[in-house]
């Protein structure tokens, strides 16, 4: 869900307009931040952990009028605001928990733009303390990494929102992914993982395999045994991701309910 306002929330009014995200907590019924939710779980399966990696892809087009664009995404405690200069001088500006951050420009290719109206592709995302922007696959600055996060708040309701100054801004193809989050039970039944708690230190050709399902995966974290795969255990070469599939009800061998691959889903690995 998303929502007009002027201006983004703890962002001065610098004529900026805003577009901003309110993210819809489906298991709580109301509006918080992204947490580790599985639709294809069921209800069964809670959502407790608030995901600060996050990420957006969106497309924009830009009037002749623009002169700037802004992003804003937060990461847990700390709110990046990246301001894009489209015309006239300058650089790409970025900012942590209002603090301006030294960045080292790469590329500034809405300075150059002679046909208008233009349509670019903008990526941004916050994974593992590492902030980075590319409009058309094109790198806006070196990525900025952190070691510190911000111990503030966990993340709210209006993660994302992006802002234009000086005339018009369409958003089309808006997509926003979280990471995953690997969580200390199996099942909603509390574990004593392998990996979580504390690092698991790995040898020479050992594999600790997790799943990309975290509530349900039954992977190295929750091994009574050696958490680890050894190299010489991995054969061939896996060509085909089948899930997550269909639930269908049908009576076979006393089960109702099946878990059938989706024809519409199924990928190739190349």
């Amino acid at each position: 869900m998303h929502e007009a306002v002027k201006p983004a929330p703890n962002e001065p009014d610098d004529r900026l307009d805003w577009l901003v995200y309110r993210h819809w907590d489906p298991v709580l019924n109301r509006y918080g931040p992204i947490r580790d939710h599985y639709a294809y779980n069921g209800g069964d399966l809670g959502a407790d952990n608030v995901v600060p990696d996050l990420s957006l892809e969106a497309r924009l087009t830009l009037s002749s009028e623009v002169e700037m664009i802004a992003i804003v995404i937060r990461s847990g405690g700390d709110r990046f605001l990246v301001r894009i200069p489209v015309k006239g001088e300058g650089s790409v500006e970025v900012a942590r928990n209002d603090h301006k951050q030294l960045v080292v420009p790469w590329a500034t290719p809405l300075t150059e733009v002679d046909r208008w109206p233009c349509t670019v592709m903008l990526q941004a995302s916050v994974v593992d303390h590492r902030l980075t922007v590319t409009l058309d696959g094109q790198p806006l600055f070196q990525p900025l990494d952190y070691d510190n996060p911000f111990a503030g708040p966990p993340g709210d309701e209006s993660p994302i929102a992006l802002g234009v100054r000086g005339g018009a801004l369409s958003v089309t193809d808006l997509k926003i992914f979280r990471d995953v989050y690997y969580t200390s039970a199996l099942s909603s039944i509390p574990r004593h993982p392998h990996g979580v708690n504390e690092p698991y230190q790995l040898k020479d050709d050992e594999y600790f395999v997790l799943g990309d399902n975290s509530p349900v995966s039954n992977d190295s974290r929750f091994w009574s045994g050696s958490p680890v795969v050894p190299r010489s255990m991995f054969l061939g070469k896996p060509f085909l991701v089948h899930l997550p599939g269909q639930v269908v009800a049908l009576e076979v061998f006393g089960r109702s309910v099946y878990w059938v691959p989706d024809p519409r889903r199924i990928r190739y690995i190349y």
